[in-house]
């Protein structure tokens, strides 16, 4: 039996549950602990999120001990399985852009950039480069931009510095939260400051734990989808490690599936009181077997004429504005359930299975059925290393 060390700074259960469930599949002995290497723990294999590398250099024989991490830069004996910033920075820019919004900010305990992390790890980073690239600012907000990962900043210095920061925002504002531990002390200050959610700041956090988001005072809009596939993930490249194959020291990045909507985005950002009621039409309908045509209508407005208000203000075309609203759902469905293809269809908007399929694999290069077994691959199905 091998002897895995789970060391978790900020453990999620999802990711926890995966690595467990793989660890009974491949015999393996899986401890826990926090942020502090037992002294003198030896064992197999280490995976952690975000450990210091100093404070892993304390395991007996580390060198020689296959370690996967969330941040680190991979080298050695250390190698990197981690969230898709990229992906979820684009997937964050378009929800926000098609309602509207216009001015932008994030909060974070600390900058990881400075915490020797791996480049790209950041998603605010991400997030500012993706808006910067569509000629829009990000305004960012840290409690202490080198705070070290195991200090905690003043809990009175953090909520004079988020209330300064939150008065000084335009409105209305979309904010982006990356760690769903700091939703309690975003809401408590905004409700301090009598800030309204949705309609002066919109928020969404990047985090798939209902904990979080159905608990906080304001259900919350969220990222979907990463956790399970990243413990997966990062288990099954342990095993790999651990089995003396060859693996690339390239990061692995792991992409979310869709964001959900919650209340605390439930409101447009738009001035154009007839491009408006489209997107509204299109946000309330896009399950149905709906077409452009009909949301010019609820608009008041002929097709042209929508068409040109979304190139104008959102960027893009009413038909691709509907078509990523539907594919964000599907994706949503095919990652959390095991609803039939036919069924998806019903639920959003497509006559058929085969309908869906055609634009599934225009949009995204693979089938339906295919993009569901990719994010749910068992360790016996992942690809050789030079296809990663």
């Amino acid at each position: 039996m091998r002897q895995i060390l789970c060391a978790m700074m900020s453990p999620n259960d999802q990711i926890v549950r995966e690595i467990h469930r793989f660890g009974r599949d491949h015999d393996w002995q899986v401890e826990l602990c926090g942020g502090r290497i037992p002294p003198g723990w030896s064992g197999d294999g280490v995976l952690t999120d975000c450990l210091p590398l100093e404070e892993l250099k304390k395991i007996r024989n580390f060198e020689r001990t296959p370690v996967v991490s969330h941040t680190l830069t991979p080298g050695g004996n250390v190698r990197t399985v981690a969230g898709d910033t990229r992906r979820i920075a684009e997937m964050i820019a378009d929800y926000f852009l098609d309602r509207g919004f216009r001015n932008f900010a994030a909060i974070d305990a600390r900058d990881w950039n400075r915490q020797g992390c791996i480049h790209g790890i950041d998603p605010v980073v991400s997030l500012r480069e993706e808006l910067e690239r569509r000629g829009f600012r990000l305004e960012v907000c840290h409690w202490k931009e080198d705070l070290h990962p195991e200090e905690l900043a003043d809990y009175g210095s953090v909520l004079a510095r988020l209330a300064e920061f939150f008065s000084e925002m335009p409105r209305p504002l979309a904010l982006f939260i990356p760690n769903g531990r700091h939703l309690t002390v975003a809401y408590r200050v905004i409700h301090q400051l009598g800030i309204r959610v949705p309609e002066e700041f919109a928020v969404l956090c990047n985090t798939d734990e209902p904990f979080f988001t159905e608990n906080a005072s304001i259900p919350t809009t969220h990222i979907s989808g990463e956790p399970l596939k990243l413990g997966r993930m990062s288990a099954e490249l342990l095993e790999r490690m651990m089995n003396a194959e060859t693996v690339p020291e390239a990061p692995v990045w792991v992409p979310p599936a869709s964001i959900v909507s919650n209340r605390s985005t439930d409101v447009l950002a738009i001035s154009n009181p007839k491009l408006a009621a489209a997107v509204d039409f299109f946000l309330g309908n896009f399950m149905n077997f709906i077409s452009v045509e009909d949301a010019a209508a609820a608009a008041g407005l002929s097709p042209s004429m929508l068409v040109r208000l979304f190139r104008k203000h959102l960027r893009k075309s009413p038909s691709e504005f509907l078509r990523g609203l539907r594919f964000n759902r599907i994706r949503h469905f095919l990652d959390k359930s095991d609803l039939p293809l036919p069924e998806i269809a019903r639920r959003t908007g497509y006559g058929s299975a085969m309908s869906l399929s055609i634009a599934f694999r225009r949009e995204y290069g693979i089938a339906p059925g295919e993009y569901r077994r990719t994010r749910r691959r068992k360790n016996s199905d992942l690809p050789p290393p030079d296809q990663w």
